[in-house]
């Protein structure tokens, strides 16, 4: 029963940081307009209620702090289901993750075996997450998102309610000092299925093959030895490299991709973390402390230094450098615990007499002498070791100490006695002894010893996150319909559109919104900003694969800050050429890239079109871009003969240098005929940095920027003529 509650604990606590995690994002930070510092102190606030909680957990116990923290995570995470976004979405979201901080801390000091719950809980999560699509039970229709933590939140509380305090407390607090970095691994690599979405050439087997390999981890966990810590670091290692976060591949012209068996690398990196939590969760010690808080302190920490780049520019440990100090991080902790344990003495075991003396303990010679509950002086031969001991407490093979030549429970001559342990009928029986007699056949195990076997219960968590992904995948929302275009013939309808994520500004996560939106607008070809595959920050979400499901449209996708971050192009016209290339970084974090598309917009007839988001920045850095994302639109259409469009969120205004770097080499401004066309911000427009920069040979039949809350920028159709 601990094992099940606390893996329902964690997938209710992971579940609550992706929702927490991009509410401060976009709610707070207003996706970036925040000051970063501003932004950290706020999230350290909560944190620290962490820190607040241990001393009362040492005062009264784990276990009441863990019911009602545990039940106030529920409460509030349902209560979180209720809101429309906004304030109250962030504010609610931040008590939950209070009570969900708490709850773990508690946990640590019951000294409930979490050997187990803590590897199958992330597997849970990260099941249940793939198995919805990358969507969260938050932004799923009312009744689906019930029907997922309806059933959760009732095994969770009456899980808390009905497991007792642990007869032998298990404190691991080296286990849950590295909980917060395996959780900060998890949530950006290894526990994250748009990973593998965006990898070189999107194999569907990435998955399948990620949720069962967390199945896996929970027996691995169990796999005890010496090799386990240093073997697991390496596969963690192994598995950072391999999913492409230091190093990039490129695929059919697009620079940037992780590589095609980054799935894989997840999996060998997901056994890793299975053998450190395992060795880590052997490692018990006499009480928890603070280990718990200064964990999910690092959790906080490694996060938040991991995507810095967003905001500002961290030279050095730019790209995934910062989950190598994460392993790092482990590494320290669990290695200082392992090299401590090697280094303390071995517990002193009984001592066993010679050959002689045992065969004097046999009748062979002189026996003990006779006591009722007293010390008894056992010698081992001539010169051998003694030591004072209480009758009872020396056995032989479990069995209690005989006197020679007398059968247990057996007066001299006289007939078999029942609790003849200690000397006096009816007296206790000594630690140590038991009174079963020795020729009878053993009682079956009773319900709480077989409970207490390690077998069936490591199998129900082997097994239980595969299960939990089929059903969940049950509960994802069918494929939506395609845009109808209605251009005429000799036109096309094309459409640019910043989508921040998918998240509206409201704060909440909405990609049957954005696919409205856009399906309005009946695009031919359709370019995206800000698409975000992956990112833990914004909830882990493949926003890309849930728009194109739910437009039924084929994409491309290019990198820009990382191999899960950039920008897109969905179309049903045949690609005829693609390629990408990456634009100066400077101080711009996030990175910049310009993606050109060549479609047969007709038979005979081809159009170019380049999808591209400079940085607003105050350095040289947006006109650098400008300037290599305009010589790269006049190169491809050069190449490949073609008229080309360049369309995005330029952040730069119809008469700035970054606008006039493009016009200098032969395009002309696709909305100067009905300028102002204001799209930022989207509930308030005041500002015209959303783009269309065409060739002279194309007429821009109309223009639309319908109004739209489905992201912070307004979208931006325009019909071509060709």
């Amino acid at each position: 029963m601990p094992m099940i509650v606390i893996a329902l604990g964690i997938v209710f606590t992971v579940d609550i940081l992706r929702v927490w995690l991009p509410s401060l994002i976009t709610v707070y930070g207003d996706a970036g307009s925040t000051p970063a510092a501003q932004s950290g102190l706020f999230a350290v606030a909560w944190f620290a209620a962490a820190f607040a909680v241990v001393p009362l957990c040492r005062r009264v116990g784990g276990r009441p702090v863990a019911v009602v923290a545990g039940v106030a995570m529920v409460m509030s995470r349902l209560w979180v289901q209720f809101t429309d976004g906004g304030d109250r979405q962030l504010y609610l979201t931040c008590l939950a993750l209070v009570a969900a901080l708490c709850w773990l801390v508690a946990v640590a000091h019951t000294g409930w075996d979490a050997g187990v719950g803590v590897p199958a809980g992330l597997a849970a999560a990260v099941a249940l997450h793939a198995g919805l699509g990358t969507l969260d039970p938050m932004w799923l229709e009312v009744w689906r998102g019930w029907a997922v933590l309806g059933v959760l939140a009732v095994l969770f509380v009456a899980g808390q309610v009905w497991i007792q305090a642990p007869t032998t407390p298990v404190p691991a607090p080296v286990l849950w000092a590295v909980f917060g970095p395996v959780l900060f691994l998890t949530g950006v690599v290894f526990g994250n299925v748009g990973v593998g979405h965006a990898a070189a050439g999107e194999p569907r087997w990435g998955v399948p093959v990620l949720v069962a390999a967390w199945a896996l981890a929970v027996p691995v966990s169990r796999l005890r030895g010496v090799w386990v810590l240093p073997v697991g670091l390496a596969a963690v290692v192994a598995g950072v490299i391999g999913a492409g976060y230091l190093e990039t591949s490129a695929h059919d012209g697009i620079v940037g991709l992780a590589p095609t068996g980054a799935a894989a690398w997840q999996a060998v990196g997901v056994l890793g973390l299975g053998l450190v939590l395992g060795d880590a969760a052997g490692r018990i010690r006499a009480e928890v402390r603070w280990a718990p808080a200064w964990g999910m302190l690092g959790f906080l920490a490694s996060t938040f230094l991991h995507y810095a780049r967003y905001d500002i520019e961290i030279g050095v440990l730019a790209r995934g450098r910062v989950l190598l100090l994460g392993v790092v991080a482990i590494a320290v902790v669990a290695g200082t615990a392992a090299i401590r344990d090697l280094r303390a003495p071995a517990p002193a075991e009984p001592e066993t007499p010679p050959a002689p003396a045992r065969a004097q303990t046999r009748g062979q010679a002189h026996a003990p002498a006779r006591t009722h509950g007293r010390t008894v002086a056992h010698t081992a031969g001539s010169g051998g070791p003694r030591s004072d001991v209480p009758l009872g407490a020396r056995t032989r093979a479990g069995r209690p100490p005989r006197r020679p030549g007398r059968k247990p429970g057996t007066r001299p001559g006289g007939r078999p006695t029942a609790g003849r342990a200690t000397g006096r009928p009816g007296a206790p029986t000594p630690p140590g002894t038991t009174t079963r007699k020795p020729d009878r056949a053993a009682p079956p195990p009773s319900p709480a010893e077989r409970a207490e076997r390690p077998h069936l219960p490591l199998a129900l968590a082997t097994v239980f996150p595969v299960l939990l992904a089929l059903a969940a995948f049950g509960l994802r929302p069918g494929p939506g319909t395609a845009p109808v275009p209605d251009a005429a013939a000799g036109t096309l309808r094309v459409v640019t559109y910043n989508i921040r994520m998918g998240y509206g500004l409201d704060g909440r996560f909405d990609p049957d919104r954005t696919a409205a939106t856009i399906r309005a607008l009946r695009p031919d070809v359709l370019l995206l900003n800000e698409v975000d595959r992956a990112w833990f920050l914004n909830g882990g979400h493949d926003v890309l694969t849930l728009l194109a499901r739910r437009l039924d449209l084929p994409y491309r996708f290019a990198p820009a800050a990382d191999p899960q971050w950039g920008d897109a192009v969905l179309t049903r016209k045949p690609i005829r050429h693609l390629e990408s290339i990456e634009l100066p970084a400077g101080g711009a974090p996030t990175g910049a890239q310009a993606l050109g598309v060549v479609v047969e917009a007709a038979p005979g007839k081809r159009l170019g079109f380049v999808a591209t988001h400079l940085q607003d920045a105050d350095d040289e850095v947006p006109q650098r871009q400008a300037d290599r994302a305009a010589a790269f639109a006049t190169g491809l259409a050069e190449r490949e003969a073609v008229p080309v469009t360049v369309l995005g969120d330029l952040n730069a205004g119809p008469d700035s240098p970054q606008v006039r770097a493009f016009t200098a080499r032969g395009l002309v401004d696709g909305l100067a005929r009905v300028r102002p066309v204001r799209t930022y911000p989207a509930d308030r427009p005041r500002r015209e940095i959303d783009q269309v920069l065409v060739d002279p040979r194309l007429r821009v039949l109309a223009v639309d920027a319908p109004p739209s809350k489905a992201s912070d920028h307004l979208p931006v159709a325009v019909t071509l003529g060709y």
